[in-house]
């Protein structure tokens, strides 16, 4: 071979190995901009290449002195393995899998007595056959977690206000009716007959038995206990909470019509007070969307072979198909004068689930209808009309 010829290939040589350290460069500097360290493992845990945050992140001036030591050393200043190390020997038999997928730990990290809560990602980086090296991501997710702690804590909190609104929420109905009861009697009682008075006083006396209800449902909130039930007649329990509501709230009763359609008795196991708050507080919902507006209330009782269905439907506008879907969620509301809690159709919610039933909202038309299903047991049988 000619010595030009020799020169040309050494050339070439030398051009072909620039490239390639041009190109690792560039890598390099792509490598270097990541935030998070970034670091290279082989099968025996030692650091093969790092970015410019790992240095930062192991309080180590000089990149040499990472390399081909222990990453646990390194990283975390542990005398052996991590505990939550994925143990980078990954095997797999498909070598057609991709490694796009990581294995993730969060973990509580101490930095010279600062705490830190790190969010560790580990790809398979497959070496050679049947051997693994490992790309680990490491991201401080202090703040992160911090601020959802401290928004948690505010949620609780609110939560409680909530909570504690939609208690006197739930105490109103009974105290208003304990108080207007008590104002007619004032007023009235010298001009009304004995048994006048003692309709009201038995008025009083039940509005007094609910509130009691309320607190001991309040107390025992935390407990999971089924709820205890008795045999009943829905369809009276259903008159007396229509009653109840007409009388709490008489100025935006004045101009609704009820209409209760149904062809005989309906009896099956459920709770009386709790099935009373139920409907009270969908005719409470219905009686607030009319707004004084005159309308009409139905209520239709069907029966099939294994349940009870009660079809509650009022024409006070409908329901927006931006919110029905939220309706019975906890704390909602579409309220907005600033009154009431967004408690009630959650509590129906809640009462429904309660005796194995279902309870489901559609609007349409200018009306709203709410369908409430209740499982009958075996021993109920149907009476004949």
């Amino acid at each position: 071979m000619s010595s030009n010829s020799q020169s040309g290939n050494n050339n070439g040589d030398s051009a072909s190995v620039e490239k390639v350290a041009e190109k690792a460069r560039e890598l390099e500097a792509i490598y270097d901009v990541v935030q998070d360290p970034l670091v290279l493992i082989d099968s025996d845990f030692n650091i093969q290449r790092a970015n410019l945050a790992t240095i930062l992140f192991a309080k180590n001036n000089k990149y040499d002195e990472l390399l081909d030591r222990k990453c646990y050393e390194v990283l975390y200043q542990r005398n052996d393995i991590c505990p939550y190390c994925p143990k980078i020997n990954v095997k797999t038999k498909d070598k057609n899998q991709t490694y796009s997928t990581p294995i993730t730990r969060e973990i509580f990290f101490r930095s010279e007595d600062k705490k830190q809560t790190l969010f560790l990602e580990f790809y398979p980086y497959p070496k050679q056959e049947d051997l693994f090296w490992m790309v680990e991501k490491i991201s401080d997710v202090t703040k992160q977690r911090d601020k959802e702690e401290e928004s948690f804590r505010m949620r609780n909190l609110a939560s409680l206000g909530i909570l504690i609104s939609g208690i006197a929420h739930e105490l109103n109905n009974p105290l208003t009716g304990i108080s207007l009861t008590l104002q007619n009697l004032k007023a009235n009682w010298q001009n009304q007959p004995p048994e006048q008075i003692e309709k009201r006083l038995d008025m009083i006396k039940n509005d007094v038995s609910r509130a009691a209800i309320i607190v001991s449902d309040i107390i025992s909130f935390a407990k999971t206990d089924k709820v205890k039930v008795t045999l009943g007649d829905i369809v009276e329990t259903i008159n007396r909470a229509k009653d109840t509501v007409i009388r709490l709230y008489p100025h935006l009763s004045k101009n609704i019509v009820w209409r209760i359609s149904c062809d005989h008795e309906y009896q099956f196991p459920f709770h009386p007070g709790k099935m009373e708050r139920l409907f009270m507080n969908l005719f409470r919902n219905s009686l607030q969307a009319f707004d004084y507006r005159p309308g009409e209330i139905s209520i239709e009782l069907r029966k099939t072979k294994n349940w009870i269905h009660i079809i509650v439907e009022d024409n006070a506008g409908g329901i927006p198909d931006s919110i029905i879907q939220k309706i019975f969620d906890p704390f909602f509301t579409s309220n907005k004068s600033g009154t009431g809690t967004g408690l009630g159709l959650s509590i129906c919610h809640s009462i429904v689930k309660e005796h194995d039933g279902n309870i489901s909202v559609k609007s349409s038309e200018q009306k709203t209808r709410f369908t409430i299903s209740f499982p009958l047991t075996n021993d109920i049988t149907e009476q004949n009309p």
